[in-house]
């Protein structure tokens, strides 16, 4: 279990590291003069790509936080990437350090509303990695409908078969 999930969390990095070097190619000037509305809302959806991992990484460090980081949204898009990577490298670090029965015990935590849960560590990885894949193809999505369609795949398989590995059980 602790294999495949840590191999999950390798991907997560590449994929936030692949989007934030598609970004840091795009004229900012370009985006806010001509679409400023969707530049924001990029924008504002990877801080939530960063704010999602880091508050379940926390809780899974033991951390009882029944709310987001709110963390700021007014640096620049490569403070922001910034951000996403050591979140992603801090997930993969913490993960490599558990031993095998953690990702079978579980983490009580509370969610945004209040409410007091406890679930399965490895779940809750998945849940945040899927969490921000929805959320990187919700920016790729955007970019593609203001004329930026050159992206190249960032989906599991392409991880695997960039790095010359194979799913395995």
């Amino acid at each position: 279990m602790k294999s495949l999930l840590i191999n999950y969390l390798e991907y997560n990095h590449w994929a936030n590291e692949k989007m934030c070097k598609y970004l840091a190619g795009i004229d900012d000037l370009d985006i806010a003069a001509n679409k400023q509305n969707e530049y924001m809302t990029i924008k504002k959806i990877i801080m939530h790509i960063a704010d999602g991992e880091q508050t379940w990484l926390a809780r899974l460090n033991g951390e009882n936080i029944p709310h987001m980081h709110n963390l700021d949204i007014g640096g620049n898009l490569g403070s922001i990437c910034g951000l996403v990577r050591r979140n992603s490298s801090d997930f993969i670090d913490f993960a490599s350090a558990q031993e095998e029965k953690f990702f079978m015990e579980s983490t009580e935590y509370i969610n945004l509303k209040g409410k007091k849960f406890s679930q399965n560590n490895a779940e809750i990885i998945l849940h945040c990695m899927n969490h921000s894949t929805f959320h990187r193809g919700q920016v790729i999505s955007m970019l593609r409908h203001v004329g930026y369609t050159d992206q190249s795949a960032s989906d599991f398989i392409m991880f695997l078969r960039e790095k010359g590995l194979q799913m395995t059980e």
